[in-house]
């Protein structure tokens, strides 16, 4: 599967869609460039703008990794690579907080909320499991992992 293949959604509750890969300096790798939230486009902004980044690229590779939760083998894809001015290189993966952070079961257990705390415990395992694989791949190679969540846009 080919993760640029994956349209953005119109209806999926995020701000979605292409970001124009013909104003990009920096931007390396095949396009199209894919937002899947308005955080990831803010991220697109921020390499094209940082006179540090000197290349950045979408979605570039695909990492297998085994989901603890049903024993798998996964593919994941971080968001985006970035190799500074400086030589350093990145893995990003943009993500709100609250899908780092183990879930607190529910104070009224109806099915609804007992739901709700299931979808984001496994969100949240899955997370852990794609993590620990991105950091091992990015360290066999030299790069970092770098999780990007809202409190990186708060501090720009």
């Amino acid at each position: 599967m080919n993760i640029k293949n994956n349209k953005p959604k119109k209806n999926s509750g995020y701000s979605q869609g292409y970001f124009p890969i013909n104003e990009c300096q920096k931007y390396i790798g095949p396009g199209p460039i894919i937002y899947r939230s308005s955080w990831e486009r803010k991220f697109c902004m921020y390499c094209e703008s940082n006179p540090q980044i000197a290349k950045w690229s979408s979605e570039p590779v695909k990492i297998k990794y085994i989901n603890s939760l049903d024993g798998r083998e996964h593919s994941y894809f971080p968001d985006y690579y970035m190799k500074l001015e400086s030589g350093e290189e990145y893995l990003i993966e943009v993500k709100p907080s609250s899908q780092l952070q183990k879930p607190n079961p529910p104070k009224r257990k109806t099915k609804k909320s007992v739901a709700n705390y299931k979808y984001a415990y496994e969100m949240y395992i899955t997370n852990m499991c794609k993590i620990q694989f991105a950091e091992h791949w990015c360290n066999k190679r030299g790069w970092k992992f770098l999780l990007v969540t809202e409190t990186f846009f708060n501090k720009k």
